[in-house]
């Protein structure tokens, strides 16, 4: 096997719901936002509505971020597209929409930005669903060399693989339910044949890099919004940190030898 190339002594730069610190998450114009400040992927949120179209959106409810309420699983990708996703943030986003997963793949293409889509959905079953959609759609698009797929939901993306082989993953771990040994992490990433591993930077120790970085396997680290979770994360050898706040990251991973992104 190859050297793993997500491995990188620069860490990557990926923006956890667009620029969702000063922007409303997960809308084109969060997206948009963090790509004219400097990152280099984006991470987004997928759903599924009622007449299975897949949107970006981060709940499996409607309540936090749009004008609407009830289970987005129970409602028409019409009815997501006319509730307000913005002035949830601020008066001056209101009219923001709720974008498509194809729109955002055309945004991404279109701007040159790597995505990483996140499978969420209300129980497995659901994340299940998604997760096949969404890798008929990567594929469909020609999608798969710059857009992965991450997911807490394993058997989702373990199923997604199974259908497009070529498709990247890239495992998310938690804090508070996943113990933190280098050995249960690797297994996971393996389980998958995954090359990256996400861990929330609380999880993230000396050891368990190193154990991780000795067998190939990328470690991504979030959220890494605050300062000095972003210092902490690049110290300790992670390979990319997300956040929030794509100028914090921005300019912290500018700081490290070779200069500016």
């Amino acid at each position: 096997m190859t050297r793993n190339p997500w491995r990188r002594a620069r860490p990557l730069v990926i923006a956890h719901r667009g620029h969702s610190l000063e922007v409303p998450e997960n809308t084109l114009a969060a997206y948009r936002r963090a790509i004219e400040l400097g990152t280099e992927m984006i991470e987004a949120d997928v759903n599924l509505t009622r007449d299975g179209e897949l949107v970006m959106i981060h709940d499996w409810t409607l309540d936090r971020t749009t004008s609407g309420s009830g289970n987005v699983r129970e409602a028409t990708l019409d009815e997501v597209r006319g509730l307000d996703a913005g002035s949830w943030f601020g008066p001056e986003f209101t009219g923001l929409r709720v974008p498509t997963t194809a729109e955002t793949i055309d945004l991404a293409r279109d701007s040159g930005v790597m995505m990483c889509f996140e499978v969420k959905g209300a129980d497995p079953d659901e994340a299940d669903e998604i997760a096949l959609r969404l890798v008929d759609l990567l594929a469909s698009r020609d999608a798969l060399g710059w857009a992965l797929m991450s997911s807490y939901h394993h058997r989702a993306m373990a199923r997604a693989r199974a259908r497009v082989p070529e498709l990247m993953l890239a495992p998310e771990r938690l804090p508070d339910d996943v113990p933190a040994e280098p050995a249960e992490a690797l297994r996971q990433a393996q389980a998958l044949e995954a090359r990256i591993i996400q861990n929330h930077y609380a999880l993230l120790t000396p050891e368990l890099v190193d154990h991780l970085h000795r067998a190939d396997v990328a470690v991504w680290a979030w959220p890494t919004t605050e300062p000095q979770s972003i210092v902490d994360s690049i110290a300790v050898g992670a390979d990319a940190v997300m956040g929030d706040d794509v100028t914090a990251m921005v300019e912290a991973v500018s700081r490290l030898p070779g200069g500016a992104l």
